[in-house]
């Protein structure tokens, strides 16, 4: 029995792996090699029986038994029951094969929807309600190489590109919250110094106090803040995320970098009680450095605006020019109370505000700055000082050509 079985068990393993029309194929020449087989036997039976009946009376119609079958029959001779048995049997004979078509049909039909079809299809059922409910997760198996396993693999296909979908479209919102963030909080520091030139000026200009000179110097300030606003405004525009804002290396002048540094602290300082001291190494080499000055302003904002909302009386910019590497070292440093032992692994991630959130702090500036320093071919660290305070550098690769 168990070979029996096993045999059974590889026939329905074969037809269920078959195409749906060899498969239908298949359950109709069965049925019809059962319904040929069961239609000589039912002949055959019926024979038997109807010579039976008939041989009864053989003597009366016949002069040889053994010519009985070319006979003529007198349904006058038989009984009543007898009579009704031959005209069934008659009918039998007539209409088997009719009948056992009939009932071929049926079984078929049902057979092939109960081993074929109606599993697949409760599957894809149950995925259409899960899908409709916003459900994903539900796996879509169906372990078959017919047209419905395939339709069932390419129905789970769908329902992962679906999620896929669904992640690039998360991604992208994600993507424009940090847009969002990142130009709202890189608009602070160039509104916070035309801000303060203007108020400089409101105050002091009509007095007479401003110089054509420094007059002529602050509104060149201000235009200069002016046109990195619109820069940035333009570029916000045409980039769907931060990893695709260019970079423009152009040849860079140190000491032009450390006067810009200082105008924008000497607007800044007037807006706060901490002393904020810009340092410059001595540079020594005399090789052109190439760098995109936006992009270090950029992160010079942010990490001086990181440090004031921490410092305690004091703040120390360094600008460096790293010789062997070839890079420019920016650095900040507060006399803060410094970074935890977890803001020092997480403090550029985004949207991480630390430990003590300030009010309107997006988490967002040190991620800004890790992201533009990769971009320009450097690195960004944080740590802790050894006396008092934290300290946040940036690296940029200076070496190459004007792009």
């Amino acid at each position: 029995m168990d070979w029996l079985d096993e045999r059974i068990e590889k026939l329905r393993t074969g037809l269920r792996n078959l195409s749906l029309r060899k498969a239908l194929s298949a359950y109709i020449i069965i049925c019809i090699l059962i319904i040929a087989l069961l239609t000589v036997i039912t002949l055959a039976f019926c024979n038997r029986w109807d010579k039976f009946i008939w041989s009864k009376y053989a003597a009366q119609n016949s002069e040889n038994i053994e010519n009985f079958s070319v006979n003529y029959y007198d349904y006058s001779k038989l009984t009543d029951l007898d009579r009704v048995l031959v005209e069934v049997i008659d009918f039998i004979q007539t209409w088997s094969i009719f009948l056992y078509s009939i009932c071929g049909i049926i079984g078929v039909s049902y057979l092939f929807y109960r081993n074929i079809l109606i599993e697949p299809l409760n599957i894809l059922k149950e995925a259409t309600d899960q899908l409709s409910n916003n459900n994903l997760d539900l796996e879509i198996y169906y372990d078959c190489k017919d047209e419905m396993g395939n339709l069932c693999r390419s129905f789970d296909l769908m329902r992962r590109q679906l999620i896929a979908n669904n992640q690039k479209m998360w991604d992208m919102m994600e993507e424009q919250k940090r847009l969002n963030a990142a130009f709202a909080h890189d608009l602070r520091t160039p509104l916070t110094v035309l801000r303060g030139y203007t108020d400089f000026l409101s105050q002091y200009v009509p007095e007479g106090k401003v110089s054509e000179e420094k007059l002529v110097a602050t509104l060149s300030t201000m235009s200069g803040q002016l046109h990195r606003l619109e820069r940035y405004s333009n570029t916000m525009k045409e980039i769907y995320s931060l990893e695709e804002i260019p970079i423009h290396k152009k040849t860079a002048d140190i000491g032009q970098l450390h006067r810009k540094l200082a105008e924008v602290i000497e607007v800044i300082q007037q807006d706060t009680p901490i002393s904020i001291q810009l340092l410059l190494e001595e540079i020594k080499s005399e090789e052109e450095i190439f760098l995109d000055e936006e992009m270090l302003m950029e992160v010079f904002e942010n990490l001086i605006s990181n440090a004031m909302r921490y410092a305690a009386s004091e703040i120390e910019v360094m600008l460096t020019y790293l010789t062997d590497h070839k890079q420019l070292l920016l650095s900040v440093a507060d006399d803060g109370k410094g970074f935890s032992a977890k803001d020092l692994t997480m403090v550029t991630k985004p949207y991480y505000s630390g430990s003590d959130n300030k009010a309107e702090h997006f988490g967002i500036g040190l991620y800004i700055c890790k992201l533009l320093c990769e971009k320009h071919g450097g690195w960004i660290t944080a740590t802790n000082r050894i006396d008092q305070g934290a300290i946040v550098s940036a690296a940029f690769s200076v070496h190459g050509v004007e792009s």
